[in-house]
């Protein structure tokens, strides 16, 4: 860049130069061509006043002498007279370039005067010295500017630079907001602005990897010590390998969720491409009531649908993705005895796929954090009843694929609703 900039100033003094010699080409030609218009005006009025004198003297009687004396003191115009059409007196001829004519009849002839270029008028030349001048001072404080802007523009430069070489090495923490004047307040935010997602995802990314490896940690380390404990003999009677059996095949099945939710979650995250059908959102919500059947009926939790069909142009298979972790997160909080109702509406312009329940509710302050990777409102009593964590995340990840929403409405003590919002097409 900075290569750059010193050919851009070299190319601008170039560039001024080119057009200080043609604009003083230009100036000369003008002012000449001016100068000469003026003085042809001048010259024929005062031609017309001396050949007007010379005629009267003719008419009084002045002979070659006279004349002769005339022409003297007009070196550069050369006099000619007729008598009739006889030539009594002619000048000497004049070697320059004819300016005016100038012809003055009298009784019996006419007089005429041929006014030629006068040599060492410097006008022109004066006053383009005096353009060149005043250019040549235009072009070295132009010059100056440019190199002054050079300077500026390239210390702006430079520190972004370095600023861009921090973040690239993974310092995220740099700003430009230092950066002065006003001019670079634009890329000051820009860069700022892009180093502060930078840092945010970098965190979110610390953060992530981190939950997964204690999630992970935990089915692991249980099926482990489980293992080893059979191994070694700990666990020796028919009832305690039965109880380890058990507790194999739950920790094998929470980890396998745990890697299917992570390998939904990473296939959302690419954008793989939304696959939009006619889908009745009354049949995907019977349909998510029949996969739950048997969870809901262990759990003693009544699943309900209720509305109209309601057709949507949407990804069939996000909208399962979204109602499943909605159901499956309403019979995890639900008590026994209580009661999960799926319900479809039309809301003006816009229809709904809700999924409400009689559980426990959400505290308010929670609510704007369910949708983050592995939060938990309660870790403790998430984990025992077999949440990984990352239930709401693929939910609202979803969602997002096929351009609708999610609201959320709880009551601790009372339930909570989740709403997918979708526009009517």
């Amino acid at each position: 860049m900075p290569v750059r900039l010193t050919s851009l100033r070299s190319w601008l003094l170039t560039a001024m130069l080119a057009a200080g010699a043609i604009g003083l080409a230009a100036a000369y030609i003008a002012i000449e061509k001016i100068e000469h218009a003026a003085e042809e005006r001048t010259d024929r009025t005062k031609d017309e006043q001396i050949v007007r004198a010379i005629a009267d003297q003719m008419e009084r009687g002045a002979v070659v002498a006279d004349l002769e004396m005339i022409q003297r003191v007009l070196p550069y115009d050369r006099l000619v007279v007729f008598l009739g059409q006889r030539q009594v007196y002619a000048g000497p001829p004049i070697d320059a370039d004819l300016e005016v004519s100038v012809v003055h009849r009298f009784d019996g002839g006419r007089v005429v005067l041929f006014d030629y270029h006068t040599p060492g008028n410097a006008v022109a030349r004066e006053l383009t010295l005096v353009a060149a001048g005043s250019m040549l001072l235009v072009i070295v404080a132009a010059f100056m500017a440019a190199t002054l802007l050079t300077r500026f523009v390239k210390a702006g430069i430079d520190r972004a630079a370095i600023a861009a070489d921090r973040v690239a090495s993974g310092d995220f923490s740099v700003r430009l907001a230092e950066l002065e004047p006003g001019e670079f307040d634009r890329l000051s935010r820009a860069f700022d602005s892009m180093a502060s997602r930078l840092e945010s995802s970098e965190a979110d990314q610390q953060r992530f990897l981190s939950d997964i490896a204690h999630e992970l940690a935990t089915p692991v380390n249980a099926i482990s010590g489980l293992a080893g404990a059979v191994l070694d003999g700990t666990i020796a009677g028919e009832a305690e390998r039965a109880e380890a059996a058990h507790l194999l095949e739950s920790e094998t099945t929470r980890l396998g969720a745990l890697l299917d939710d992570l390998r939904r979650l990473t296939k959302l995250d690419r954008n793989e491409r939304v696959r939009l059908a006619p889908v009745d959102l009354l049949n995907i919500g019977r349909r998510a009531e029949t996969r739950f059947r048997h969870a809901a009926r262990d759990a003693n939790i009544e699943v309900a649908v209720s509305g109209l069909t309601t057709v949507v142009e949407t990804d069939q298979a996000l909208v399962e993705t979204v109602i499943d972790n909605f159901l499956a997160n309403a019979l995890r909080y639900t008590p026994p005895g209580g009661r999960v109702e799926i319900r479809i509406e039309r809301r003006g312009t816009e229809v709904l796929l809700a999924v409400g329940d009689t559980g426990i509710g959400i505290p308010a302050e929670h609510i704007p954090r369910i949708f983050d990777r592995f939060y938990r409102v309660d870790a403790a009593r998430d984990r025992h009843s077999g949440g990984g964590g990352l239930g709401l995340s693929l939910a609202s990840r979803a969602a997002s694929s096929i351009g609708a929403r999610i609201e959320v409405e709880s009551e601790l003590g009372s339930g909570t609703e989740f709403r997918l919002i979708m526009a009517s097409r």
